[in-house]
């Protein structure tokens, strides 16, 4: 089994799967909580401040005089209605060409010394009052990825992929939205779209004539991981190991999550990106909501190492890196933690599926009679804020945008062995 070094995180990334279990939904005690936190502090900061000696065996030593608890593994929660077998025996996962187009993206992102720094982030804006194009005419066109949609407005909807202004259906993109029934969505029901990172998709309500007015709008992306919680962010401290929450322990080697040997119902390939500034560890904590600002709540499982630099050599594996990749499942959570010190939770993020709304006020506004909705929109870090007319501006070129989504779909993640 390949294992993992600071100079490079040796297995392939996108190719990650996590397992879960379903049925272990305990937490730590409040008294386990607070031991935890503290062991882990203390190993942190002997490792930070006793530059001249093993800063393992500091760890170590600390170790040895607190009894470490036995550590409750994370919450999981049954897998959802997107993923279950028999969701795609009705409704086929999203079809991509797995021969060669994501390791040619791979290759093209390497080649022009970029990696994924013009992959933009993913944004959601919902009940827009304005639809003002999410393109971005520099952007690159990314990984192959799954936009889960579920209808949960009182009208049909239709999908649509956007280019230059112009709609397609995600589906078959020779067809317009209305003439094919995949991009229809009836009330409650749900869809799996195949995407790719850098590409902009719209959900519009189906009125009695005809496609209405556009309830979201959705622009694949990578998951921007900021600082919410405002921690202190010192670029000087040492890039180190993960610390293993079980033991307190820095971990040398870790081995990860074996690759599948087949795809599971609408797994989701999704990338993550360093935006603080500082080296962070990235963390599967399984389905937690509360995810805590400081210490440990459950046994989460090291999953990746983000650092801080945006172009890396091979910025897939490279320790330095500040993107890595997952393939992942609604409702998983990963906490992102300091590198230096990860009992300081930097931000989190939860996979949810975008629930499209009815937007009534959108309605009242449109003939002038209510200015009090305020357009919501979802960054990918999962902060919910009011726009105020702040929107990306800029609109990509038609022929380069049709040319990229004519080029070819995905391959599989076990195709960049």
């Amino acid at each position: 089994k390949a294992t993992g070094t600071k100079q490079q995180e040796q297995r392939p990334i996108l190719h990650i799967l996590i397992v879960h279990h379903p049925s272990d939904t305990s937490t730590y005690t409040d008294q386990q909580h607070r031991i935890m936190s503290n062991l882990a502090k203390a190993a942190v900061g002997a490792l930070a401040l006793n530059g001249g000696a093993d800063p393992q065996q500091q760890q170590n030593d600390v170790a040895k005089k607190v009894e470490t608890p036995t550590v409750d593994r994370c919450p999981v929660k049954p897998r959802t209605k997107f993923h279950q077998p028999d969701a795609c025996l009705a409704k086929p996962m999203p079809v991509h060409d797995e021969s060669h187009e994501r390791y040619a993206i791979y290759q093209r992102m390497m080649n022009d010394a970029t990696g994924a720094t013009l992959v933009p982030n993913q944004k959601t804006v919902f009940c827009p009052r304005e639809v003002q194009s999410l393109h971005n005419p520099s952007a690159m066109k990314g990984f192959d990825t799954t936009w889960i949609v579920e209808n949960t407005a009182s009208t049909p909807i239709v999908l649509a992929w956007v280019v230059d202004g112009k709609e397609w259906s995600p589906f078959h993109p020779d067809k317009a939205p209305m003439e094919d029934p995949e991009a229809i969505l009836q009330p409650g029901d749900w869809s799996a779209v195949p995407a790719f990172e850098s590409f902009v998709y719209q959900a519009r309500e189906i009125t009695e004539d005809g496609p209405g007015r556009v309830l979201v709008q959705h622009r694949a992306g990578l998951i921007p991981l900021g600082n919410p919680n405002d921690v202190h962010c010192d670029a000087s401290l040492p890039d180190v190991e993960p610390l293993n929450p079980k033991t307190g322990n820095r971990k040398k080697e870790w081995k990860r999550t074996p690759v599948a040997q087949q795809r599971k119902c609408n797994i989701m390939d999704i990338g993550f990106r360093n935006q603080l500034g500082c080296p962070l560890h990235v963390y599967w904590a399984g389905s937690l909501e509360d995810v805590p600002s400081e210490g440990w709540t459950c046994g989460e499982q090291f999953k990746f190492h983000l650092g801080t630099k945006p172009a890396t050599q091979n910025f897939m594996h490279d320790w330095e890196s500040s993107t890595k990749f997952e393939a992942s499942f609604i409702s998983h959570t990963y906490v992102a933690r300091l590198a230096s010190d990860p009992t300081k939770v930097v931000d989190s993020y939860t996979l949810r599926p975008t629930q499209v709304p009815d937007c009534p006020d959108l309605k009242e506004q449109s003939i002038g009679i209510s200015e009090k909705q305020e357009e919501v929109t979802i960054e990918a870090a999962g902060d919910i804020r009011h726009d105020h007319g702040e929107q990306d501006a800029s609109i990509a070129a038609a022929a380069a945008m049709a040319s990229l989504h004519n080029g070819g779909g995905g391959a599989s993640v076990n195709s960049l062995h």
